[in-house]
């Protein structure tokens, strides 16, 4: 029976002419002159129409993808270029009804069909993505394709079938969609920021791209703590912070996931196969289908071990083949370079800090200088001033009686000793909101904010008074002479009010030293009295009280 039917369909191929195309068509051109049509819906082939006969011919003859559907089931034919499009679903295509072919893509394909075949005219589609099951799974497709009408000139011109050019574009679609996300990634490192920053704005450019990246997470090791595990810095395409956590416990040593430390222990790229069914994964919504993923560790750090590591979830939609494996490892790349140009960002940042920090503070007692306690003076008295002067800016201007005498017996050691000792003394004798400073030499300052009378600025002094007294090793005993002032009506620049409490403490000093003075407008006269007396021919001969270090004399009202 079956030699007989196999004689029959050669005699129907010889007898309908096709034997030619049959011929020169290829391996499709032999299967189809081996096929038994008689159990088809188009019969023998000594009974095709001329023009089924004629596209037929067209079809194998042709080095381009041609596809003929034929009649009201739409009878599938092809030729060779076509087989790689089908895949798994060739050669049982031959002959079978369209629907039956590709039922997962009818619901896109069946109404144009119906268009083409009713008399509505050719369709076209460009770049179209299809969901095509032709592998073992469901896959993300894209093609450029038109659906053209066959007439039959013997029905008058009645549509009787549909010739389809088409041209698979899936690699192009992919690889430009897959490199505008390395564009974006590269655009990352370009943008200052620090490693949180970058990773979560890495983060969200790849959840703009989930067709390649269904979720992510994002991991750094600590730089300061090498062996600690490593942190969650960024995740995308997951339902929420929840299932990111959930998915980040996972990885952790001695979890369901051990792929990921091994692929930061060994610095090499790890399949994760069926990490869904390992552990909780939960996708958004937009998230394609992913069952497995890819750890890839980042750049190896100055202990040469990794940075970090890339978790990238894979498409169920891809076969997991060189071409996706080296896309995520150069998403993986452009991550760990923008981390490592974050790093240098804050290793400078931070440097720049410190010296801003240095440029601030005096270099032997550790106390903000001159420069930073004007500044912090300033920003008090603009709030005092701004809340209408409801809590006043107190001042004290420090200058140690005796400390020339301590370098002159005992040396500059003996006297460095004696600054950072009375510096500690003063922060031990301040309130915790106030600020001590080294203004210049041996004369300090405190800032005091928050004052709502003098007498509690006068107490501060006190206690400064009482406690800032220092005999040095070897040398003589240093006290201190405080000048105080409290801002109000003529006080209210930083300049003013130092100036001020310079004058109270010159004030300390004349009245015998190792006390305080409350700055009033008296204060003032009589500094301007004594300097205008001390203003002649012979300037260094007026008598004036010796601060005990350098023979200075008592400032006019302009300063020292």
């Amino acid at each position: 029976m079956a030699v007989s039917s196999r004689w029959n369909s050669v005699i129907a191929v010889r007898d309908s002419g096709l034997g030619p195309a049959f011929a020169a068509g290829g391996q499709m051109g032999r299967l189809m002159a081996a096929r038994d049509w008689g159990a088809t819906s188009l019969g023998p082939p000594d009974t095709w129409s001329t023009s089924l006969r004629t596209c037929v011919g067209l079809c194998l003859e042709s080095r381009f993808s041609v596809v003929v559907t034929w009649g009201p089931e739409l009878a599938y034919l092809y030729n060779d270029a076509t087989i790689p499009i089908l895949g798994s679903k060739h050669p049982d295509a031959l002959g079978r009804p369209f629907c039956e072919v590709w039922p997962e893509i009818w619901d896109f394909t069946g109404p144009l069909l119906d268009q083409v075949m009713s008399g509505g005219g050719a369709t076209w589609s460009q770049d179209q993505q299809l969901l095509m099951f032709r592998h073992g799974y469901l896959e993300e497709t894209y093609f450029t394709f038109s659906f053209g009408p066959v007439r039959d000139a013997e029905r008058g011109g009645q549509v009787v079938g549909v010739l389809t050019t088409a041209q698979e574009t899936t690699r192009q679609m992919i690889d430009t969609r897959r490199l505008a996300c390395l564009r974006d990634l590269a655009a990352i490192a370009s943008r200052r920021g620090d490693q949180r920053s970058v990773c979560a704005r890495a983060a969200t450019v790849a959840g703009r791209w989930k067709d390649d990246l269904p979720h992510s997470l994002i991991l750094l090791r600590d730089q300061r703590r090498p062996h600690s595990p490593p942190r969650l810095m960024g995740w995308s395409g997951l339902a929420d912070e929840g299932a990111a956590a959930d998915l980040f416990a996972a990885l952790a040593p001695g979890g369901p996931v051990p792929e990921a430390t091994c692929a930061l222990t060994t610095g090499q790229a790890r399949v994760v196969d069926r990490l869904a069914s390992r552990c909780r994964l939960v996708l958004a919504d937009a998230s394609p289908p992913s069952s497995s993923a890819l750890a890839v560790p980042f750049a190896n750090g100055r202990d040469g071990h990794p940075i970090g590591l890339l978790l990238a979830g894979v498409s169920d939609r891809f076969a997991l083949g060189a071409p996706y494996r080296d896309f995520v490892a150069l998403v993986a790349g452009q991550i760990s370079a923008a981390v490592v140009s974050a790093r240098g960002y804050e290793a400078a940042r931070a440097r720049a800090a410190r010296a801003r920090r240095w440029a601030l503070r005096d270099g032997l007692t550790g106390l903000p200088n001159r420069v930073s306690f004007l500044s912090g003076l300033g920003r008090a008295l603009v709030r005092a001033e701004a809340d209408g002067w409801q809590e006043r800016v107190g001042l004290l201007f420090v200058d140690l009686d005796g400390f020339k005498a301590v370098n002159d017996s005992a040396g500059h050691q003996a006297g460095d000793w004696v600054l950072r000792e009375m510096a500690a003394r003063l922060r031990r004798a301040v309130r915790p909101g106030d600020t001590v400073a080294r203004l210049a030499g041996d004369e300090f300052a405190v800032l005091c904010t928050g004052i709502t009378s003098s007498e509690a600025v006068v107490g501060i002094a006190d206690r400064i008074v009482e406690t800032a007294a220092v005999r040095s090793p070897g040398g003589p005993q240093v006290t201190s002479s405080v000048g105080v002032a409290v801002s109000g009506p003529g006080l209210t620049d930083p300049r003013e009010i130092l100036h001020a409490a310079d004058i109270a403490m010159y004030a300390a000093k004349r009245q015998g030293r190792h006390r305080r003075v409350l700055f009033d407008e008296s204060l003032r006269t009589q500094a301007t009295r004594r300097r205008k007396a001390a203003v002649g021919p012979h300037p260094l001969s007026a008598s004036a009280p010796d601060d005990g270090k350098t023979g200075r004399r008592p400032p006019g009202p302009a300063g020292r």
